[in-house]
């Protein structure tokens, strides 16, 4: 009996050190996995997209960073990112929190000065323009020529002009904070209080204007180039204008936390959405619109006529934009036709 309690407590102690065994060999291989430096990205752009991007980025598996998406009740707990990839009056109010890193970049010394920070605290990667969604069947009646530009709107006769109510959303009341911080304010309220003889109804939804033109129930539509790519089809009944003049845009940056302490990784993937290939292939894949700033990477042949992309420059807050948006319900929304 005394033989068999040695041997089963032998047996015992073979059976747990090959678990310990196993089971460190285990911890190892995951640590091997997951022993890369991780970077949180916080966005708030359409999750599919910063999804493909960020998978098209981790691909690489000699990188010695995986980037992971912060989670919107990671951030309500507290937790901070890492790398921003926001628009550009978002992360102007960073860097006037003193929440950003100052960080050179050479691909960023390409853009006009226009398109980043002045401290090198964030950078412009990509924009999404405002355009005209043209009507194929009333172009072909009234000529395409003859719908180029802004003021070509308000010449046109009984055009049906379809575009969101602009005190809907940020996206809305940054297109009229843009276009009043380039055309100036009092003629901006001029313009819209003329556009408006030419809109029979405001659209509550992004969707609405693309929807109404493309069935006949509008004949041009004012919306964002990533709201039309969303529905383009080989037989779509309408086609993009880009405005002669310029146009306003939303311009979307990246940049780093200042409490980050992860720079060196973090400026590898800057610099990787403003100059690689990779980033430009997965907007196109998600039908974003998004147009690339520096779209032929570190070669200097970019951004034709900068000064045709209108920022927001103007209207920095909040308050500042509902105060134009008051004015623009007002003088022109209510005003009469």
């Amino acid at each position: 009996m005394p033989q068999k309690k040695i041997l089963l407590i032998i047996v015992l102690l073979f059976v747990g050190i090959a678990w310990f065994v196993l089971d460190t060999d285990k911890n190892e291989t995951t640590m091997a996995v997951h022993g890369k430096t991780e970077l949180l990205l916080y966005s708030n752009l359409d999750n599919s997209f910063l999804q493909a991007l960020i998978s098209e980025y981790n691909k690489e598996h000699d990188r010695d960073t995986v980037i992971k998406l912060l989670l919107p009740e990671e951030r309500e707990q507290g937790k901070l990112p890492d790398i921003y990839l926001l628009e550009h009056n978002e992360l102007q109010l960073l860097c006037k929190q003193q929440r950003l890193y100052a960080i050179l970049s050479e691909a960023g010394d390409l853009l006009p000065s226009a398109f980043k920070d002045e401290q090198s605290q964030w950078f412009g990667v990509f924009y999404d323009p405002i355009v005209f969604l043209v009507n194929q069947n009333y172009a072909r009646k009234y000529g395409q020529e003859n719908i180029l530009s802004w003021q070509d709107i308000i010449k046109l006769q009984n055009v049906r002009v379809a575009m969101e109510n602009l005190s809907d959303s940020a996206s809305t009341r940054n297109f009229l904070a843009a276009f009043a911080s380039r055309r100036g304010e009092e003629k901006t309220l001029a313009y819209f209080r003329g556009l408006n003889r030419q809109i029979p109804q405001y659209s509550r939804f992004p969707f609405t204007p693309i929807r109404l033109t493309t069935v006949g129930d509008a004949d041009l539509a004012i919306t964002r180039r990533s709201y039309v790519f969303k529905y383009l089809e080989n037989d779509f009944p309408a086609y993009i204008v880009l405005p002669s003049e310029g146009t306003p845009v939303s311009l979307y940056g990246v940049a780093v936390d200042a409490a980050s302490k992860k720079y060196e990784s973090a400026q590898l993937f800057r610099d990787w959405l403003l100059v690689s290939a990779l980033p430009q292939k997965v907007a196109l894949e998600q039908n974003t619109g998004y147009i690339f700033l520096l779209a032929n990477g570190l070669n200097r042949n970019h951004i034709e006529q900068p000064e045709k992309l209108w920022l927001n420059t103007a209207y920095d807050t909040l308050t500042q934009q509902e105060a134009l948006t008051n004015k623009w319900l007002q003088s022109a929304r209510f005003a009469t036709k």
